[in-house]
């Protein structure tokens, strides 16, 4: 006697994922910085595959009970003045927005899970 396994596929057009975005430049970063009371902000570039993976971690954030937390994407290439004020080396870089004021920031991948507690602990 052997053991079967059944496996249903569920197929079907995928939902997209509504997230608040903005995107920033040189010329208004700071000031949506200073008038974000809670945020995320997203330095990439637009054909970086770990940019776009960190979109992914960051919309699954949002899923995860945060859907009013406005999210912030700056291109790196485009704005080299916001990466030079912020003191931004490398892409991808999170940077964790509270009270106006830069409150944690990442460089690199994580997952949602480690964006949940970076963002707590902030």
């Amino acid at each position: 006697m052997g053991i079967f396994y059944t496996f249903k596929f569920i197929t079907g057009p995928r939902q997209e994922m509504r997230v608040n975005t903005t995107d920033l430049n040189d010329a208004n970063y700071a000031e949506h910085i200073s008038d974000t009371k809670n945020g995320i902000l997203l330095f990439q570039k637009k054909l970086c595959p770990h940019c776009l993976n960190m979109k992914k971690v960051i919309e699954k954030f949002i899923a995860n009970g945060n859907e009013t937390l406005p999210v912030m994407y700056i291109d790196s290439e485009e704005s080299p003045g916001a990466m030079s004020d912020l003191s931004i080396e490398r892409v991808p870089a999170l940077l964790i927005i509270k009270n106006g004021k830069v409150a944690a920031k990442y460089v690199g991948l994580m997952n949602p899970r480690r964006l949940a507690v970076m963002y707590k602990d902030a």
